[in-house]
């Protein structure tokens, strides 16, 4: 696999432009496949610190960055971050969200992951990295992002096996009206060329990447994830075996009661939904992973008024560890809003 120098990966960059970051339902959706690996996973190192942190103007160490990017062994490490993080001050798009200082909705905007980087003269071991704050309103509104372990995402040499890894991560929950047990992502020939970076037009030439990809994964993490082509609906179909007790171990909310707990939400949310079941979907992969906000007041709130359980009640059904012991009371109780 030939080396590109930093110059020819910039240019590569640049050349992208404004379609070099779209931006769909999450970062895992954008069609961010002319970044170089690299920048991808600067990208994620710079969301995760931003999750702890909250705030937009982050001071990183450059050995931190080096040691995340697996640099270790680089003399030149300082100006591959520079080239990293000179990507992602590039123009990109963002689509369909709310702009919270005025409160309207945003059809699309031209912005920057990084409003700028700064590295002072007397503190050049770190770098002063401010995200833009259009990209921070884009992505609480969007629910987040799928972050890889970053001292797995180090590890990755292509593409192919990051982003499908990604991809894996962020849909391993997504229901199977068929099989529960089975997870499956459906992709056509174009959407995995924006993720990849490439331009194929044969679907043997994409299966070729696809199969390094995922015996990188595999060698990595020991997740077996299978592809194939749908030749009569032109799409490749990824899928994988899901142990549903990895699923449970999340949730804190007994899981033969999620799909009732996303109806609960949604009959008594006041905002207006405009896809419901965009929504639902969103509902309920953030309860499988356990991060929508004020989860265990609104199931608590279900078994309250829909259900007729005391607070006490409530309380003894809630175990050691956290989570909820399902329940047995088969009588429902009238809803927050009804008579």
């Amino acid at each position: 696999m030939s080396k590109e120098s930093n110059s020819e990966l910039l240019e590569k960059a640049k050349k992208q432009h404004f379609d070099m970051l779209r931006k769909n339902n999450a970062i895992t959706d954008a069609k961010n496949g002319e970044l170089s690996l690299g920048a991808m996973k600067s990208l994620d190192i710079i969301l995760q610190v931003f999750q702890e942190h909250k705030e937009t103007k982050l001071n990183l160490e450059l050995s931190y960055l080096r040691k995340k990017l697996g640099l270790q062994n680089n003399n030149d490490y300082v100006d591959r971050i520079k080239t990293y993080l000179l990507e992602l001050k590039l123009p990109f798009e963002l689509r369909d969200f709310s702009d919270l200082r005025t409160g309207k909705k945003i059809s699309w905007a031209l912005t920057s992951f990084l409003h700028d980087v700064k590295s002072y003269k007397d503190t050049q071991h770190t770098v002063e990295i401010n995200i833009s704050e259009s990209f921070v309103e884009y992505m609480i509104e969007k629910a987040g992002y799928t972050n890889i372990d970053l001292s797995l995402s180090q590890k990755f040499k292509t593409k192919y096996g990051y982003k499908i890894y990604e991809m894996y991560l962020r849909y391993y929950s997504m229901p199977n009206k068929i099989d529960k047990r089975l997870g499956t992502i459906k992709k056509d020939i174009n959407e995995l060329n924006d993720k990849f970076g490439t331009k194929h037009k044969h679907a043997s030439k994409m299966l070729e990447g696809i199969g390094r990809g995922l015996k990188e994964i595999i060698s990595l993490t020991g997740e077996e994830i299978r592809c194939l082509y749908d030749n009569s609906h032109k799409v490749f179909v990824f899928s994988w075996i899901k142990d549903i007790e990895v699923i449970e171990s999340k949730c804190i909310i007994p899981y033969s009661r999620v799909g009732e707990f996303v109806e609960w939400v949604i009959i008594h949310t006041k905002s207006k939904i405009e896809d419901p079941e965009k929504y639902s979907m969103k509902i309920k992969q953030m309860t499988l992973d356990n991060t929508l906000d004020d989860l265990e007041s609104l199931y608590r709130g279900m078994l309250l008024y829909k259900y007729g359980y005391s607070s006490d009640e409530i309380d003894m059904l809630k175990t050691v560890s956290g989570k909820y012991q399902d329940f047995s009371r088969k009588k429902e109780q009238k809803t927050l809003f009804g008579d």
